[in-house]
């Protein structure tokens, strides 16, 4: 069954333990808060990614009104599969025209997304930005600062943190059940090259793999890493047997005081794709081994004894949905969402300094004013 297709269920299944109160403390961790599935949402960009928004907001119900593509008939296309009685339009100021209209989903390219994201703060609109954020930090920060002047909310779609294996790991560590974190280790093997080679603006990328696919690990240790002195050093290499022309192994190490995070990532494989991660903290450590977007289970271990954690293996289900809930909930509440901006740019200066270093073979220390390498 394809992504596509198949059906999304519950993020999180049953957390088993010989401790019963160790598994409470995480099933309440774990508990998913409501949200209005009345705001009206519009979506600019009908390409694959945002088929995967689509069909997760169509099972959790949101309320997508309008669709919007330059190329009409894929957004026609998406009407057709998932919201039949949404609006279609061919350029994003009529979308924002659209009546009532209150959320737009930017699901473009990076490269023209940021200007797409200014017209929709400047409608008044509540915008949630697909990821990689920006190109650049700075770019980012004056995005950040429209709309709060604009007085509406800007979230980024970093889905990652709402992936079921993710989103368990993150919700432990917020909830403080292994102390403070001193090292997280992610490693993920897979054929990324294959899913690629048919797709021009990916397939020539240089960075393809520390950024456009990399941006999400980065993401996650932006989240676990302490403030202070921080330094990444990163290489990436080619490989016998890959099928597009671009670096398709990379390692990065990010350093701060008292803390140490590793990721790898070998995106041409042919056998045995895997995905692991291991997140050590003062008094405990969350451990995973899955395939390249997920898999079955998360483990805790404290002093108070170990816990499975059931989870679901689809990513974009539960990512997408996840990314959209926390930026209604923001307009609900007016709070400060997980995903925020601010929050989006402290990943990115990983990722950005990972990227340089790779290109120099000099250990870089993330600039909050950096800019992806071209």
């Amino acid at each position: 069954m394809s992504d596509i297709a198949k059906k999304i269920g519950r993020p999180y299944g049953r957390v088993e333990s010989e401790n019963p109160d160790l598994a409470s403390r995480i099933e309440s961790v774990l508990e998913l808060p409501g949200f209005d599935r009345t705001i009206p949402v519009g979506l600019v960009g009908c390409g694959w990614v945002a088929g995967q928004h689509l069909r997760s907001y169509r099972e959790a119900g949101v309320n997508v009104v309008a669709l919007c593509d330059s190329h009409i008939e894929r957004a026609k296309a998406y009407r057709d599969e998932f919201y039949p009685d949404a609006v279609v339009y061919r350029d994003e100021q009529a979308l924002l025209m659209h009546p009532g209209l209150q959320v737009v989903d930017i699901a473009t390219h990076v490269a023209v997304r940021p200007q797409l994201v200014r017209e929709a703060l400047r409608a008044g609109k509540h915008v949630l930005s697909q990821k990689p954020f920006v190109e650049d930090l700075n770019e980012g920060m004056q995005l950040a600062r429209q709309a709060r002047d604009a007085g509406v909310i800007l979230a980024v779609n970093q889905n990652g943190r709402w992936t079921p294996h993710f989103g368990a790991l993150l919700a432990c560590v917020g909830a403080g059940l292994i102390g403070d974190v001193v090292s997280a280790d992610f490693f993920v093997a897979w054929p990324h090259d294959l899913f690629v080679k048919d797709k021009p603006a990916f397939a020539a990328m240089d960075d393809l793999v520390l950024y456009d696919f990399g941006a999400h690990w980065f993401d996650l240790i932006g989240t676990l890493v302490p403030e202070g002195p921080t330094e990444v050093r990163a290489v990436t290499a080619s490989r016998k047997g890959q099928s597009v022309p671009v670096p398709m192994q990379a390692h990065a190490l990010i350093t701060a005081p008292g803390f140490i995070a590793s990721v790898g990532f070998r995106a041409a494989e042919r056998y045995a794709e895997t995905g692991t991660f291991r997140v050590s903290g003062t008094e405990g450590v969350i451990t995973h081994q899955g395939l390249s977007l997920g898999g079955d289970s998360v483990v805790v271990h404290t002093h108070e004894g170990r816990a499975t954690i059931q989870v679901s293996d689809d990513w974009f289900g539960h990512g997408m949905i996840g990314a959209m809930r926390e930026l209604l909930i923001a307009i609900e509440s007016g709070q400060v969402p997980f995903n925020s901006p601010t929050s989006s740019l402290t990943g990115l200066s990983l990722c950005f300094a990972a990227t340089e270093s790779a290109a120099t073979g000099k250990a870089v220390t993330p600039d909050a004013t950096s800019a992806r390498r071209r």
